[in-house]
């Protein structure tokens, strides 16, 4: 119970202590602009190719904005073209159950949250250890106790920027296609932006495991950097070289890297959603204990 208490108590701290940082108002500042300017952009593409197939096929102009495009979406055409570039005709069909509004957030989310989360991350044990203040945490409490606080923290501060980016970017939609961001859509945002929450995990496990073996924080971000870019290149290369006869062990890969996983969490069957959770998760804890098994007898 001490244990839990600590960690507890450590999360706390680690995440107060980041909210009230120019460096979580910057990350804070970034997810919702990001997402307001992105999805700003991509209803004006919308809205510039609506006109186009209105004025070439000669048709009446639509009755709201989005119209066209959710009968575009709606279309079998569309839908053939979209099972073609996926390759899989169960997750494309999910993909066009998704609400325009939220594929579009959703999809920068899963896109860019990974590297924001490598360069803001790292440094928050390798700074403490460099500058000395973590020997005054851990006159308190464990070294496991104080890691696994850390990685609570981090956990739970992503929770702030992910909702009111998606509140944010909802709003402007809403202000711009009253049709296409009703209360379906905020509801798709934050249910798929959970998930990304938990994909995030695995990153941020990632980035605090390699913490672990850092003396500074600049050298922990580099590192963290370079391990992320080592994983995202083999996961790509196993998917290209995989075949028949040796071949096949490289379809283990993906079950190692959290991008290998991702593309499960847009499904919407609890069946295929529910393992990827769990290696995502487990693949967290198993990052940030690679690096708590040299860290707990570092010298500090």
């Amino acid at each position: 119970m001490k244990s839990l208490r600590d960690i507890w108590a450590v999360a706390r701290y680690e995440l107060f202590d980041s909210i009230k940082s120019r460096r979580f108002l910057v990350v804070l500042l970034i997810y919702i602009a990001g997402s307001m300017l992105f999805t700003n952009f991509c209803i004006s593409v919308l809205h510039k190719l609506e006109n186009e197939i209105t004025n070439t096929m000669k048709l009446d102009p639509a009755s709201s904005p989005g119209a066209v495009t959710e009968a575009i979406m709606k279309s079998n055409s569309f839908r053939r073209m979209v099972i073609e570039l996926v390759k899989d005709k169960e997750v494309a069909m999910d993909l066009l159950d998704v609400p325009p509004l939220a594929l579009i957030y959703v999809g920068l989310l899963f896109a860019f949250m990974p590297i924001m989360i490598v360069l803001s991350t790292p440094s928050r044990i390798a700074n403490e250890i460099s500058c000395g203040s973590a020997k005054f945490a851990l006159v308190r409490t464990s070294r496991g106790a104080w890691c696994a606080g850390k990685f609570l923290g981090q956990a739970l501060e992503i929770i702030v920027p992910l909702a009111l980016s998606a509140v944010g970017a909802w709003i402007l939609a809403r202000i711009r296609v009253p049709d296409m961001a009703g209360a379906e859509e905020i509801v798709a945002m934050l249910v798929y932006g959970g998930k990304v929450w938990i994909y995030c995990l695995a990153y941020i496990g990632l980035a605090l495991g390699v913490s672990q073996l850092c003396r500074s924080g600049n050298q922990a971000v580099a590192f963290t950097l370079i391990v992320w870019l080592l994983l995202t290149i083999a996961f790509h290369m196993s998917r290209h070289y995989a075949g028949d006869g040796w071949r096949g062990g490289l379809n283990i890969v993906p079950l190692l890297v959290p991008i290998g996983h991702r593309l499960d969490l847009w499904r919407s069957d609890f069946s295929i959603v529910l393992p990827a959770v769990v290696y995502l998760l487990t693949l967290s804890m198993v990052y940030f204990s690679l690096g708590y098994v040299f860290f707990r007898k570092k010298n500090l």
